[in-house]
């Protein structure tokens, strides 16, 4: 039954209309591990970009990596599709104690489509990246669809 539900929120193209239906999904990120830094140098936190499109972004909290190279977050984003059917998740390194000074160093970089989010219902899943001086990072996070008038907009990224 939970597997139906799902199929009710892809996107639906008609002839005549040619709409994508929009959707919009709560994104948890809960938590990254074996986070790298490429080029050695020692960060001031760690920090999860979304990108929908050049005018809609998306940045979690900057976090301190632990010693075990791991970071939690627990920061909530949604997400509206109406623009793209694709977005790309990055985990970038700040060294500036203030995430606003600088863009940071990508430590990983990954392009998705909605689907993919909705193919694993309200259960955490994780996500892993290209390897990092041999290690593969990855993030947990968990997806939820969302109605559209229980959307807030202090972090959600809709089209204006």
């Amino acid at each position: 039954m939970l597997r139906v539900v799902r199929r009710l929120f892809r996107p639906t193209i008609t002839r005549t209309s040619s709409l994508v239906e929009e959707r919009h999904i709560r994104l948890e990120i809960i938590s990254g591990k074996n986070l790298q830094v490429p080029s050695q140098r020692i960060p001031a936190g760690i920090y999860i970009s979304i990108n929908i499109d050049s005018r809609r972004r998306w940045r979690s909290s900057v976090q301190v990596l632990s010693s075990e190279e791991s970071v939690v977050w627990g920061d909530t984003v949604t997400l509206s599709s109406k623009a793209s059917h694709t977005f790309s998740v990055e985990i970038r390194a700040s060294y500036e104690a203030d995430r606003m000074l600088g863009s940071g160093e990508v430590l990983g970089k990954l392009q998705m489509w909605w689907d993919e989010l909705l193919d694993h219902g309200d259960e955490p899943f994780v996500v892993s990246f290209q390897p990092v001086r041999g290690i593969y990072p990855s993030l947990i996070l968990k997806v939820a669809v969302v109605d559209a008038c229980a959307i807030t907009t202090a972090h959600c990224l809709i089209p204006s």
